[in-house]
């Protein structure tokens, strides 16, 4: 009975959280980023500040909350649907699902505000992240023959592939969205593929 009870709160508290979160990418699709107070988010979300401070410490930290949407959406939407024949084709499709995420399913103020220097989720541990996912299909590859890592661990691998796309997704932000960051970013891997190619 009690761990009924607990469940049935730990699914109030998500429920909350995931509130505060909505709220508060609801809000930034409507106005500036500093224009947009705790006040405001709580009043929308209609709960007290209080509730607020349970899961956050800080504004900012409520859009942070995407970092854990993000590795949910690749782990379980993305993952699963990594079944090209090829290394190659895997890494691509991952590639077009992060630009299709970042510049498609996330609000562009939302991925602008996100790739900062003061962000510190893009150091975040990677088991469990969408980085994990990366690393696994990097892996396969290293495994079967068809990358040659050069000397260069999966993981390597894909802190070099991530470095580069973020670089580019930031500068698709300061540019003012000028290109398609899709196909930028797929012609971008596709060039550094051939960097590991076997």
């Amino acid at each position: 009975m009690i761990e009924e009870s607990k469940t049935k709160r730990q699914l109030q508290a998500e429920q909350t959280k995931l509130k505060l979160f909505n709220t508060a990418v609801e809000l930034l699709a409507e106005r500036d980023f500093d224009s947009i107070t705790i006040r405001d988010i709580v009043d929308r979300a209609n709960v007290s500040i209080g509730t607020f401070y349970n899961y956050y410490s800080t504004k900012l930290e409520v859009f942070y909350e995407t970092y854990q949407v993000a590795d949910h959406y690749f782990n379980e939407v993305v993952e699963p649907r990594l079944t090209q024949p090829t290394c190659r084709e895997r890494v691509l499709f991952f590639f077009d699902r992060y630009a299709h995420y970042s510049g498609e399913l996330t609000d562009r103020k939302m991925t602008r505000l996100l790739y900062s220097p003061d962000n510190p989720w893009f150091n975040r541990p990677q088991e469990n992240s969408l980085v994990g996912v990366l690393i696994r299909v990097l892996q396969s590859g290293l495994d079967s023959g068809e990358l040659d890592g050069r000397g260069d661990s999966a993981q390597e691998i894909a802190s070099l592939f991530m470095i580069s796309v973020r670089g580019l997704t930031y500068h698709w932000c300061t540019t003012g969205y000028a290109y398609d960051l899709t196909a930028s970013t797929l012609q971008f891997v596709q060039r550094l593929l051939r960097a590991y190619q076997a």
